[in-house]
């Protein structure tokens, strides 16, 4: 079966390394698609049902945080609950200097805030059943401070060690979410990323309609399971069938950025990668010309690898990158 990938980054390199992607979507047996925008612009919907990703309705638990507000709160969901919607005024106690005012008059809400340990859970749903993987955690920041910009993703593992009661609790939601999907009717084959925060039960910050970037990388590491045969599962609605298998030990995914990420990235450098057979290297920035490697900004690579702690691998080979305007995060461990 030949299947085609919608997307260039190092998500979409992994994905298409996994299931040996052909070259043209014309000759595809089935399309999976990357990236969000063509999912909530309604790709699926358009090619049909050879198509691997979310229909233009439910994209809206990602497009649309009050649609996936709404959708929680009909099924039993725990998430962080809204505590005032648009139109409302922001004061900053204090002196100001005449800026301590904001006035929100648009559809947007806040929420009440909730502080815990996150993870991340990525699953495919086929009309009747969610086949979840294995869970993961994201390391989103630029860096380890708390005031840091939030980016596409610096780095990602799997699996998250997780307590008995977390492990019991994330099985009832995930059921819940299943149940919720069957009962709203939904009816595509696609992903599910759900977005997770543990205060004495496993609330719901977020979710998206599509596989994360790096978490993919990190995931598609792991997976001992043919990745190419769960596509094929998930098209023929038969993913009650399919058992997963991973790799001893963690899988990680770290990424290499151009410094000035993700604001003003610096472009143009040219990439010399060590040697390293125990790391695999999936480019997302980067751009081959005459033989040579150069960055154009972002994030440049995704390095990947399985170990007992594979973190420390990751940063000696990204410090061996021959990069000159490079960043990445020394500070990520397995937690």
């Amino acid at each position: 079966m030949k299947i085609f990938v919608v997307g260039n980054g190092a998500r979409e390199a992994a994905i298409k390394e996994a299931v040996n992607a052909c070259e043209s979507i014309d000759e595809a047996d089935l399309v999976i698609i990357g990236p969000e925008k063509p999912i909530c612009e309604g790709l699926a919907d358009e090619i049909g049902s050879k198509c691997i990703a979310v229909n233009k309705k439910f994209s809206q638990l990602e497009s649309s945080k009050l649609f996936a507000k709404d959708f929680m709160s009909r099924h039993g969901i725990k998430h962080p609950k809204i505590v005032a919607r648009a139109p409302f005024v922001v004061k900053q106690d204090g002196l100001c200097a005449g800026k301590g005012v904001t006035v929100h008059t648009q559809d947007c809400f806040v929420e009440e805030y909730i502080d815990g340990e996150e993870i991340s859970v990525m699953s495919l749903f086929d009309g009747k059943t969610l086949l979840n993987f294995v869970p993961l955690r994201d390391f989103k920041r630029l860096s380890a401070d708390k005031d840091a910009p939030n980016t596409g993703g610096m780095a990602a593992y799997c699996p998250v060690v997780l307590t008995k009661e977390q492990k019991d609790k994330l099985d009832v939601y995930l059921k819940q979410l299943e149940s919720a999907l069957i009962a709203e009717g939904a009816d595509f084959t696609g992903f599910i990323y759900s977005g997770l925060i543990w205060s004495g039960d496993w609330y719901v910050l977020e979710y998206n309609v599509r596989l994360g970037d790096p978490e993919t990388q990190a995931l598609l590491t792991h997976l001992k399971t043919d990745f190419k045969e769960i596509l094929i599962a998930a098209a023929q609605k038969r993913l009650d069938t399919v058992k997963l298998e991973y790799k001893d030990g963690f899988s990680a995914c770290l990424v290499v950025a151009a410094q000035g990420y993700p604001d003003l990235p610096v472009t143009g450098d040219r990439i010399e990668l060590p040697a390293d057979p125990d790391v695999k290297v999936y480019l997302a920035n980067a751009l081959q010309k005459d033989g040579k490697l150069y960055s154009i900004g972002g994030r440049v690579l995704s390095l990947c690898t399985n170990s007992d702690d594979p973190f420390p691998v990751l940063k000696a080979f990204a410090k061996n990158v021959k990069m000159e305007h490079k960043y990445y995060r020394k500070d990520i461990h397995i937690s």
